[in-house]
């Protein structure tokens, strides 16, 4: 599963961290103790990680980065999983998918599911 996380107010998103956005709060939010529940975080099942660059290397229980003492094998492999993800995204925006919504099929999302398996 590859997540891309945007913040909802595009006048912020440039100023919040990945990991913050990650974690469901800011470093003002934490002191407030103002946690969104609903974060990425919280989503991923207990021994199950993702794989990210280096700004999530302050979540080591649940993401996976490059570090030293990694064997050349688990680099190349983190590397190819990145690049893929860095290249799956960046067709997500050129092509504009996100902004506009799915509208083919007339019978709901059901009926729609199904003529893409």
């Amino acid at each position: 599963i590859l997540v891309l996380i945007v913040s909802s107010y595009p006048k912020v998103r440039a100023s919040i961290h990945d990991i913050s956005m990650f974690r469901g709060y800011t470093t003002k939010d934490k002191k407030r103790n103002k946690v969104d529940k609903d974060a990425f975080i919280f989503r991923i099942p207990a021994g199950k990680k993702g794989v990210g660059d280096s700004g999530y290397s302050g979540e080591p229980n649940k993401i996976i980065t490059t570090r030293k003492g990694q064997s050349k094998e688990m680099k190349r492999w983190l590397g190819r999983v990145k690049s893929r993800q860095e290249t799956f995204f960046s067709r997500v925006k050129s092509f504009n998918i996100m902004k506009n919504r799915f509208r083919h099929g007339k019978r709901g999302t059901a009926d729609k599911l199904l003529r893409h398996k």
